[in-house]
């Protein structure tokens, strides 16, 4: 039996009316060009264009933006929500192409301001995380609020070669399966540490060669993004973010280390920080609920991010002298006069306020203490001593002999000098504040060797 022509577009149009009542309403997928490296970049969006709009940039690994599944079904009701799948990942075109901070930064910018057309609300999660702080600092008038988590790549990457078991060049290169979002951040940090070692010439240079990144990285997309993420120096840029930020962080999270939120906290001029009980690397994905309920507040808030205590905290009583002495896992805070601790093994030194300390062959974090001094503030011999967050502040700052420093987010203010050594020191500086007179720049970040004469 014929159909008639008219019959049959008569049912073609039926089915076409049906399927479009069947979808989704106001979601929408599709592939175009992008200029920044010459592919085809996979887009996503959801929700009502008229709605305030959510950008959220994944981080490393080939799931990319399908990650943001849950939070995007949760907030497309009330926003319009704007997701894609970075060049190098998912769905996008792969190929040798120098996947950095501030090249993922312009396509966000070329893709926002196509699709979007307004100012937006910024979620970034690892590399993601600190794209988006890479973006909010470029294009700062883009953005109406940044939420970061577990923002990888932000310290130096000194500071993250100790984080996990550290593993040669060769073995990393032989082993690209590792590349992914569960060890980006120590594996990078590592593998910049030995190519620098194997190739004594300027990185940033290195990188942008096409040759080296197929040569050394066989053009690996992971690989090159993870290297350009831990090349980029993000140590001037926390002050200059003034948008309402929230940082999340999983208490538990083994790839980013959390004292990268307690130091962003510190420097960026509106930020909070809230941590995830039991949460990991992928907090969002872990606690998908405790998340939702950190993040809407933030999105709809019209007031600043850092909340001011209601209540007035008592003063904790001080303490003239305070020693350990051959302990291990002993937690120090307050207010102290006089600080030693000696052989002791995982001591932290937290929220204090203390006029000298003393460490000599111990192992010991100070996070968020203030040490302010007539002589010097710190003095450290034979010891491995974590920094995070603070103030250092003396004629001397820090006398260190013999020692390997950390030091993250922390302002040193040294009368005379910042830093000396009567042995030689290596001090690792992530995002540092410096006030010497010895020393030419306000910002100090990267490694330093500190030798008899040579202070800071």
């Amino acid at each position: 039996m014929m159909i008639k022509p008219t019959v049959l577009l008569f049912l073609l149009s039926l089915l076409f009316v049906s399927l479009q009542a069947n979808a989704k309403p106001h979601e929408r997928e599709w592939y175009e060009p992008e200029r920044v490296f010459g592919g085809q970049v996979y887009l996503r969006t959801a929700g009502n264009p008229n709605k305030p709009a959510v950008v959220m940039v994944h981080g490393l690994g080939d799931e990319a933006s399908t990650c943001w599944e849950d939070i995007l079904q949760r907030l497309k009701k009330d926003y319009f929500i704007f997701t894609f799948d970075l060049p190098g990942f998912g769905r996008s075109t792969k190929q040798n192409a120098l996947y950095s901070p501030v090249n993922y930064a312009r396509l966000i910018h070329q893709l926002t301001d196509k699709h979007v057309g307004k100012p937006f609300h910024l979620v970034g999660h690892s590399m993601g995380g600190a794209i988006s702080l890479q973006f909010t600092h470029s294009y700062p008038a883009a953005v109406k609020t940044l939420t970061l988590i577990s923002a990888a790549g932000i310290l130096h990457r000194q500071a993250y070669t100790k984080y996990l078991a550290p593993l040669g060049v060769d073995k990393v290169l032989n082993q690209y399966n590792v590349f992914n979002e569960r060890k980006v951040t120590d594996l990078a940090g590592t593998l910049m540490s030995a190519l620098e070692k194997r190739y004594p010439v300027n990185m940033d240079l290195l990188i942008n060669l096409e040759p080296f990144r197929n040569k050394v990285l066989r053009g690996d997309p992971s690989a090159i993004a993870g290297l350009a993420l831990v090349q980029n120096d993000f140590s001037r840029i926390p002050e200059t973010v003034h948008q309402p930020t929230l940082i999340v962080w999983g208490e538990q999270d083994k790839i980013a280390p959390v004292r990268t939120g307690y130091v962003l906290e510190s420097l960026m001029p509106d930020a909070r920080l809230e941590l995830i009980p039991n949460g990991g690397h992928v907090a969002f994905i872990d606690q998908p609920e405790l998340f939702h309920d950190m993040l809407r507040p933030h999105l709809s808030q019209s007031t600043k991010t850092k909340a001011k205590s209601s209540t007035k905290q008592a003063t904790p009583p001080f303490r003239q002298t305070v020693q350990c002495n051959s302990e291990s896992g002993h937690v120090i805070s307050g207010r102290i006069g006089s600080l030693l601790i000696q052989s002791c093994e995982d001591v932290v030194v937290q929220d204090a306020e203390i006029n000298n300390i003393v460490i000599i062959d111990s192992n010991v974090s100070l996070r968020n203490t203030r040490v302010i001094s007539m002589g010097t503030a710190l003095k450290t011999r034979n010891s491995n001593v974590t920094i995070t967050g603070g103030h250092l502040e003396g004629e001397v700052a820090i006398e260190t002999n013999n020692s390997r420093l950390d030091i993250a987010g922390t302002q040193l203010v040294g009368h005379q000098a910042a830093v000396k050594a009567p042995q030689d020191s290596t001090l690792i500086f992530s995002l540092g504040r410096i006030d010497s007179p010895l020393y030419d720049d306000l910002v100090i970040h990267g490694m330093k060797v500190v030798a008899p004469g040579s202070y800071l």
